[in-house]
């Protein structure tokens, strides 16, 4: 591959990694800020309300956040807004239907805290309306990081700013509510101005609920995948209340290494596919090949990672040790390997329906082991839980590449004979 073919991957990469650095960023000196001036208890019940959304936020994208990038990279520039515009008013749709009983579900695991934990999950239930999958298929890093988010990372200083100055925990909320409000807001205006034909916003609600047809595979994979990897807080939050701060800080780490890992998928979801299919193959093959080896150095920094820096980020008052550090490890790898074999190797080999059957493989799996660990041996099962699920899931999708590959090796000498 030439330089002036990598250059272009380089610096797309470093573009969107700016996103991932300044979120992550600001998300870490989040977490000493809050446990010091809220307490652990109630940071706890914050990211309860977080893993909440993050469940429920799949109802709302409906898919788009997992299969969008590729939808919009492989689709004429002029159709890109009306396509996003048609994509918004389904999701308000599915917001309006999904933001209820996310705070009703909240209310009833949260013990204390209960209109903390609510408030939280709506805040972090917004940027689901937003448009970081389209910024990511249109190639546009700028625009994501100008109008999605620089907002919410905003809104998540402010917030902290705001806390320190009161003490009080809905002022921060409250703040980081009105900035990711205020993304959606932005980048759906931002769409609709700068396109050349101005798209229309089309509220029918027959029509908005038949644009959900064809997202079926894409919400699936979406759905069973947030499933089983958001239900251990709110089983750990209604089963093992006590032990909820120490998973919660265990499996944040996690979350942050996947969102590292994410420039490296939405580069290689927008490079993998190529009009030339021998090529295309040839970089499905490679990018199987070595993110194992990849996702296992990440797996090991990440269990000898986490004792310390939870330790460092929370004063000393939550201390993650090994017998979980080590599964949340295991998990983190798991994932890695699924992001991009699942993300950007089989959906150009026209494997949708593989991507969507090996997350519900994983919650088949994964959600009796997590409520049988956190009914019998306590938070650490909960966590090799969810790692043999996730293992279960990366492993799945390996095999249906490489079988592809070997089916398709078989057919050329059959017919070459």
């Amino acid at each position: 591959m030439g330089q002036r073919t990598i250059l272009p991957h380089l610096r797309r990469l470093g573009a969107f990694g700016a996103s991932v650095v300044i979120t992550t960023v600001v998300g870490v000196l989040a977490i000493p800020v809050v446990i010091a001036n809220a307490g652990n208890e109630t940071w706890g019940f914050i990211a309860l309300g977080q893993s909440a959304a993050l469940l429920f936020g799949v109802v709302v994208s409906f898919g788009w956040g997992t299969t969008g990038p590729a939808m919009v990279a492989g689709m004429p520039a002029e159709r890109r807004p009306q396509m996003y515009m048609d994509s918004l008013v389904s999701r308000l749709y599915l917001f309006c239907a999904a933001a209820p009983v996310a705070a009703l579900v909240v209310w009833l695991i949260a013990r204390d805290d209960k209109p903390v934990a609510v408030l939280a999950c709506m805040a972090y239930l917004l940027p689901f309306l937003g448009a970081s999958w389209f910024f990511v298929g249109d190639a546009r890093p700028g625009r994501l990081l100008l109008f999605d988010t620089l907002p919410v990372t905003l809104g998540t200083a402010f917030g902290l700013i705001g806390l320190i100055v009161t003490g009080n925990v809905y002022v921060y909320l409250s703040i980081q509510l009105a900035m990711n409000l205020a993304a959606v807001v932005a980048s759906g205006l931002l769409i609709r101005t700068r396109s050349a034909a101005v798209p229309s916003f089309d509220f029918n609600a027959r029509r908005a609920a038949r644009r959900l047809q064809g997202q079926r595979h894409a919400v699936v994979t979406a759905a069973t995948s947030s499933l089983y990897v958001n239900t251990p807080v709110l089983v750990v939050g209604a089963v093992l209340p006590g032990s909820l701060p120490l998973y919660v800080m265990a499996e944040r780490f996690f979350k942050y290494g996947l969102t590292a890992v994410g420039p490296v998928v939405q580069v290689l979801q927008g490079s993998i596919a190529n009009p030339d299919k021998t090529l295309e193959n040839a970089r499905v093959l490679l990018a199987a090949k070595l993110a194992p080896l990849g996702a296992a150095l990440c797996a090991v920094v990440m269990a000898l990672c986490i004792p310390w820096a939870s330790s460092l980020l929370s004063q000393g008052k939550i201390e993650v040790g090994f017998d979980l550090s080590v599964p949340m490890g295991v998990v983190f790898g798991a994932v890695a390997v699924s992001q991009v074999v699942g993300l950007a190797c089989l959906i150009p080999i026209g494997q949708g329906r593989a991507l969507a059957a090996s997350t519900v493989l994983g919650a088949a799996i994964g959600i009796p082991l997590i409520l049988t660990g956190a009914l019998t041996v306590g938070v650490s099962a909960v966590a090799w839980a969810v790692a043999v699920s996730e293992l279960a899931v990366a492993v799945y999708q390996l095999r249906v590449v490489f079988s592809h590959f070997r089916r398709a090796a078989r057919s050329t000498k059959a017919v070459a004979s």
